[in-house]
């Protein structure tokens, strides 16, 4: 994915990072989750998992179920960057190849579509090689403007 191009400036770009932290500081599952939120801008967001032995399976793999959950929180958030409280509608997720207990991954949602009531999403999750571990895509449909 290439890099964000919008019109956002530094304070804007602050201002959208800091409504994203609050929004998911407060939200129970993603406090579960072993992510940090890295960058923020418009329709775009990058953030950081650490893979814990905790989210493994017996082979000391990341579960693909965690993985897509950390892809729909991620795509979630690329959603509210445009300023919505979303729902998802569905999801399809590629497994590339597997991520260890240990590893780091970075993933980056980015808006392909944002129509009047759903919003179209895509992220690449890749890990510190920069080798592709996940590529998902989804829909969500629009409940309400973020206040």
């Amino acid at each position: 994915m290439d890099e964000p191009r919008t019109g956002v400036g530094l304070s804007d770009s602050a201002r959208m990072h800091a409504i994203i932290e609050g929004i998911y500081a407060k939200t129970p599952y993603f406090k579960s989750m072993p992510c940090t939120i890295e960058t923020v801008a418009v329709g775009r967001v990058r953030v950081g998992f650490d893979v814990s032995r905790h989210i493994c399976n017996y082979r000391n793999i990341a579960s693909g179920g965690v993985l897509a959950a950390f892809c729909d929180t991620l795509m979630g958030m690329a959603c509210r960057t445009m300023g919505f409280q979303v729902t998802t509608l569905e999801i399809n997720m590629n497994y590339i190849r597997s991520v260890n207990s240990g590893e780091h991954i970075t993933g980056i949602g980015q808006v392909l579509h944002h129509g009047r009531n759903t919003i179209v999403v895509e992220c690449e999750c890749r890990n510190a090689d920069g080798s592709l571990i996940v590529k998902g895509r989804s829909s969500f449909y629009i409940l309400k403007k973020i206040d």
